[in-house]
């Protein structure tokens, strides 16, 4: 790989000029997925953007409505953020279970967001938690829900000319809770996670978002589950049927696939793990 020019821009302005003046650009965020591919010259950029001094990508904030996450947050920032504590028990376990702590140092949420992966530890809590992406170019702004986003990816997934600046995450006060199982390097089994976010009164349940990990391209939602719990008592979640429901998802997201077996069982467990933790936080 041979770069024709390395950019390192101090603002976000500057960023989205250079996006709108070249091609063939790419962005470097905590560099913990991009570095190895350009080692490995699985990407070959012409341009490279390091966005390390960009002080607007940066910080966690709140307003009545929202709580704004800055892109270049890295988990570790996520994990040790009192807003995140208080509000987002999900966020909060997903940042404490990420990678390892030299990882969770560098790897920043808008670069788990835009790689696009499968098993991105991020994208089922902003799912769940009915996260907004904002992203911007230098002559636009849009935003769209996460799990539109991934949901219509090929058609939404951000442009060459385009840079995720920030994630707003609506407050509500709700129950959230996220659990991951990891894998062993002498398994073929990817992983899979899980993360929920509810609202209880009286033992009743008035909402639920449920979203898988790693049971198909992107994260997706248990929307038959979401629509069955709805003023049913919390005990219900745990019933045969909603678990049935669960193998149900997991089943038609990935039939045919060897992993499918496992995941179609290991997923109940690992919604129980989720909601258990959800349960007992604080939100």
């Amino acid at each position: 790989m041979e770069l024709k020019e390395y950019f390192r821009p101090e603002s976000l302005v500057d960023v989205k000029q250079i996006l709108k003046s070249y091609s063939n650009v790419k962005l470097l965020a905590g560099g913990t997925d991009l570095v190895l591919e350009l080692e490995r010259d699985k990407v070959q950029p012409d341009y490279l953007i390091d966005l390390g001094k960009i002080y607007e990508l940066k910080g966690i904030t709140e307003d009545d409505k929202y709580i704004s996450l800055g892109s270049m947050t890295t988990f570790t920032e996520l994990r040790e953020n009192k807003l995140i504590m208080k509000n987002f028990n999900s966020l909060f376990e997903c940042a404490k279970n990420m990678g390892s702590p030299q990882i969770r140092n560098i790897a920043t949420i808008g670069g788990n967001i835009a790689n696009g992966g499968s098993a991105a530890d991020i994208v089922p809590c902003l799912i769940s938690l009915s996260g907004t992406l904002i992203i911007e170019q230098a002559d636009n702004i849009r935003q769209i829900s996460c799990e539109n986003y991934y949901e219509n990816y090929a058609a939404e997934k951000i442009k060459e000319n385009e840079i995720l600046t920030r994630i707003l995450i609506p407050k509500k006060n709700e129950k959230s809770g996220y659990y991951k199982l990891g894998k062993r390097n002498s398994l073929a089994i990817a992983r899979l996670s899980a993360a929920i976010s509810l609202s209880v009164e009286n033992n009743v349940i008035n909402s639920i978002i449920l979203s898988l990990g790693a049971v198909g391209r992107h994260a997706i939602r248990v929307k038959e589950l979401e629509d069955f719990a709805i003023g049913k008592e919390i005990n219900y979640l745990y019933d045969e049927e909603a678990l049935r429901i669960i193998e149900a998802t997991v089943y038609n997201s990935i039939k045919g696939r060897k992993t499918m077996p496992f995941k179609k069982e290991a997923a109940k467990g690992v919604y129980k793990e989720a909601l258990s933790i959800a349960l007992g936080s604080k939100n």
